[in-house]
């Protein structure tokens, strides 16, 4: 068992690694991108990673009033066969759903489970996961963003 603040530094050093290794690679679009803080420039569409001592989870989180929620919710369902295209996750759906800190959001989600942070004879199929995914998300959003943008 680790102490909060060794639990809070390895999580760092892995999500530093992380971004170290990612960093090489370019946007869909040619660009250069902050992986780690991967930004949609869609209002209310955000893409998140997290990973714990049990999984990791790659998401596709939806916030805003539940009007623009369901919106893009259901956008992406017109899209689950494009998204599904690019990745070979599982994507799971949930609506309007409480987070930890008490926000009403939407997300789509994919897990990789069996994997643990504080591990790092993981952090190779963590990385892996974590990269095949946001690659994926990337070369998606980059074909269908221009239809979020012109929703938001």
């Amino acid at each position: 068992m680790y102490t909060k603040q060794e639990a809070s530094a390895l999580r760092q050093e892995f999500w530093t690694t992380l971004g170290r290794y990612l960093s090489p690679i370019t946007f869909a679009t040619g660009n250069k991108i902050n992986w780690i803080n991967y930004k949609t420039e869609v209002k209310n569409i955000h893409f998140k990673m997290d990973a714990d001592n049990s999984e990791a989870i790659v998401r596709i989180e939806i916030s805003g009033d539940a009007e623009i929620q369901d919106k893009f919710i259901n956008l992406f369902l017109s899209l689950k066969t494009a998204l599904k295209k690019y990745t070979t996750c599982e994507w799971k759906w949930k609506a309007q759903t409480e987070d930890a800190d008490g926000k009403i959001i939407s997300y789509i989600f994919c897990t990789y489970e069996g994997v643990n942070i504080f591990k790092k004879e993981d952090w190779p199929s963590l990385i892996s996961f974590f990269k095949k995914s946001i690659l994926a998300f990337d070369n998606f959003w980059a074909e269908h963003k221009e239809i979020f943008e012109m929703h938001s």
